[in-house]
């Protein structure tokens, strides 16, 4: 019969683990009261420490998803009595620093919130599952003091049920925000198909329950083009004229594109791959949007009408911004970000210059013949 050392079943001292895991609560608790999660746009100005801490979310967040994912394994370790002797202890330690850094990644998220900006259905998902996940890890923790503290078998069972849940809802928050930093296809682009559409299926269905109906801005008239005189016919024609040696280079008139409009199908695939993860749907910097021409025609907070003004590309907004100086504070997109080529410049350039239309046909334009292959290869995608 083998021996019994019941060393093994006497519970260790746990104070010091109690206080961390009360301090962590207490102070989670009081740090949402003093910065409570927003949902729209913030109507105080927040102030610069806020504003300097909430910068440091992206860094943050990866420390307590890798111990805490570190930490799954981990308790799959302990799933034994056996395990749970050898290795309880080193899991009580990484759930404690998970749980904090956790903490530590929430606030400064709820911090970075306040600079505006993140609205929409991932960022409502990405924060809420967020706090749920890592108010899920702090029950966990005080479950799992009281399973050793015990030596229940049954409350370690219950505990790992619920970190595992919790540990989830925080995986799916962060693949949320990853949606908001790269776009909604950023994950799903490369899977395989019958993946893909599960993951989109997926995704559509959790943000049917948190997004509102698209709000448009009320369309502005399109821009006053005077009608072209035609010229009279005169009885007497004169004699067609000879023409030159080298005429002048006429504009190129593009006989692709059909029914495609400038706007929706030339413009708008350079905003949506250089501007809109800054200036989209579900995040605008500056309260600006230029993921629709009404939206791109309203402006933002600080640009507002200036921001396209049809037929004076050196006046708007947007144009300013992309054609200085990339060192210039005034940028965009931002240093170490993918910036406009040279040709997709001149292209917001021209489109401006020709009046700002949002329902000119590409066929119609008369597309310099220097952008022409850029056009194309922007409508073949």
């Amino acid at each position: 019969m083998p021996s019994h050392s019941p060393d093994l079943d006497e519970p260790k001292s746990l104070t010091a683990a109690w206080i961390a895991a009360l301090i962590l609560i207490v102070g989670f608790v009081i740090g949402l009261l003093i910065f409570p999660p927003l949902f729209e746009a913030p109507k105080v100005e927040p102030a610069s420490s806020v504003l300097f801490i909430g910068r440091f979310h992206p860094i943050l967040l990866h420390f307590p998803v890798g111990v805490l994912g570190l930490l799954c394994l981990f308790e799959l370790l302990c799933s034994t009595r056996r395990g749970e002797q050898k290795f309880g202890e080193a899991s009580l330690i990484m759930l404690l620093v998970g749980a904090a850094g956790a903490v530590m990644a929430a606030f400064a998220g709820i911090m970075l919130s306040r600079e505006g900006g993140y609205v929409g259905g991932n960022f409502t998902l990405h924060q809420t599952m967020g706090l749920l996940g890592t108010s899920g890890v702090l029950l966990a923790l005080v479950v799992r003091i009281t399973a050793m503290g015990r030596n229940s078998t049954e409350l370690l069972n219950a505990y790992r049920a619920l970190y595992y849940i919790s540990f989830g809802i925080m995986g799916l928050g962060s693949h949320f925000g990853g949606n908001m930093s790269h776009g909604n296809k950023f994950l799903t682009e490369h899977a395989p198909e019958s993946v893909k559409n599960s993951m989109v299926g997926m995704e559509k269905w959790m943000l049917s329950f948190v997004e509102k109906p698209k709000e448009e801005p009320e369309p502005k008239p399109e821009p006053k083009v005077e009608p072209k005189v035609e010229p009279k016919i005169a009885l007497n024609p004169t004699p067609p004229t000879v023409p030159t040696a080298n005429p002048p280079p006429t504009p190129v008139t593009a006989e692709a594109g059909g029914d495609k409009l400038v706007f929706d199908h030339v413009i708008l695939p350079i905003f949506a791959a250089k501007c809109n993860k800054c200036h989209g749907e579900e995040k605008q910097k500056g309260e600006l949007r230029l993921d629709t021409f009404e939206w791109t025609m309203k402006g933002g907070e600080e640009s507002g009408d200036k921001n396209i003004v049809p037929g004076k590309p050196e006046d708007s907004a947007t144009f300013q911004s992309i054609s200085s100086a990339e060192d210039d504070d005034a940028h965009m997109p931002p240093k170490g970000k993918e910036q406009l080529t040279p040709e997709e410049t001149e292209i917001i350039k021209w489109w401006i210059q020709q009046g700002a239309s949002g329902t000119q046909k590409v066929s119609e334009a008369k597309i310099p013949a220097e952008l022409q292959a850029t056009v194309d290869g922007i409508l073949k995608g």
